[in-house]
């Protein structure tokens, strides 16, 4: 099992915009193929900040949602990446 966690702090008067892309972007994850589970919490102590968790079953599951990750930025279809892991 491969796990991904990103924790992301939003920048003040983006909050709503960027937790409805985030909230996008962990639902599609829940549906992709060789994902257990994926969720999306707010922190307790900061409006502004996410957690991001991911488990794929295989390396070959994460590679493929790496590559699709970075499809979308190569094609600018999004300004920031989903992807910093721990």
């Amino acid at each position: 099992m491969i796990v991904s966690i990103a924790v992301l702090t939003i920048r003040k008067g983006h909050q709503a915009q960027a937790a409805e892309i985030i909230h996008q972007h962990v639902e599609k994850e829940k549906k992709a193929s060789g994902v257990v589970r994926a969720y999306l919490k707010k922190a307790v102590d900061s409006e502004d900040t996410f957690l991001v968790y991911v488990e794929y079953e295989t390396l070959k599951h994460f590679q493929a949602a790496e590559k699709a990750s970075q499809k979308l930025k190569e094609n600018e279809k999004v300004e920031f990446t989903l992807r910093p892991h721990l």
